[in-house]
């Protein structure tokens, strides 16, 4: 079903702030000890609403709980560990089956949060949250496509770099092939018609790390429109350097979408032009 479709809004966050380069540096913990209340807690990389965005994109609300009008509250806790994956995933609040899978789908799909701090080392901590899936036909721009290229126009009209002294890295140095496989949707059309191919994206790495202006250079046409998706809900990136000073940086990012196989960056997984 596509996204443009659907609606998810959270009842609660517990989780804010931005704290998404603040690990780097910071030594990890040997103990398997699960803090509750560390001295910085655990966050998704960008804040709660990157995280909205995140599972907003990332939904596939299932066919039967949209036939028989299924919504419900579901919460998951979970461990994030000192490297910001997540693990040990608990159900605490139950709904439909259907939508309990869903949920536990989004959470195993997310990159690496920002982890937990306690005296001056990460740790593992405990972090929920609670998702309220309600299905309302055309929730997004009253029925019409959802527009995921997420177009800034401010940061069009700031300098931007194409090659830099440090360039911009994904999420920390996380894997973006293990991210695409995690996140993507083959398009129902182009599955069917047997259409495969490679989508070249461009992007704005924005001196916060922030993904804005996305386009497609080539590809399918029937394959762009989930390439673009797929940018659109990365977390936020390590951003480029020039000078020592942070700025915003124009990338390329091809995508193979195979048949029977797990669409991926290509070998040179992201370029610079």
């Amino acid at each position: 079903m596509n996204i443009r479709q659907l609606f998810l809004t959270f009842v609660a966050i517990l989780i804010v702030g931005n704290v998404a380069f603040a690990h780097a540096n910071v030594p990890a913990s040997r103990s398997n000890r699960v803090y509750a209340n560390p001295t910085i807690p655990s966050t998704f990389v960008g804040g709660s609403n990157e995280m909205i965005n995140f599972i907003v994109n990332t939904l596939q609300f299932p066919q039967e709980a949209i036939d028989n009008n299924i919504s419900g509250l579901v919460v998951y806790m979970f461990v994030v560990e000192p490297d910001g994956t997540l693990s040990n995933f608990e159900l605490v609040h139950r709904a439909h089956p259907l939508l309990e899978k869903e949920a536990l789908r989004i959470l195993k799909a997310m990159p690496p949060w920002s982890p937990a701090q306690h005296n001056g080392r990460r740790v593992r901590s405990e972090a929920y949250v609670p998702m309220f899936f309600q299905y309302v036909p055309g929730a997004f721009t009253g029925g019409g496509r959802h527009d995921f290229s997420r177009r800034n126009l401010e940061v069009l009209n700031q300098p931007i770099f194409t090659i830099v002294d440090k360039m911009p890295e994904f999420a920390s140095g996380a894997d973006i092939a293990c991210f695409i496989s995690r996140v993507l949707r083959y398009p129902q059309e182009a599955l069917q018609a047997g259409i495969q191919g490679r989508v070249i994206c461009s992007f704005i790495v924005g001196y916060d790390g922030a993904i804005s202006n996305i386009e497609v250079i080539s590809g399918e046409e029937a394959l762009r429109e989930e390439a673009i998706r797929i940018i659109s809900v990365m977390p936020r990136w390590t951003p480029g350097e020039r000078n020592g000073q942070r700025v915003n940086v124009r990338m390329l990012l091809p995508i193979d979408f195979v048949i029977e196989a797990t669409p991926t960056p290509s070998d040179s997984e992201y370029w610079v032009f």
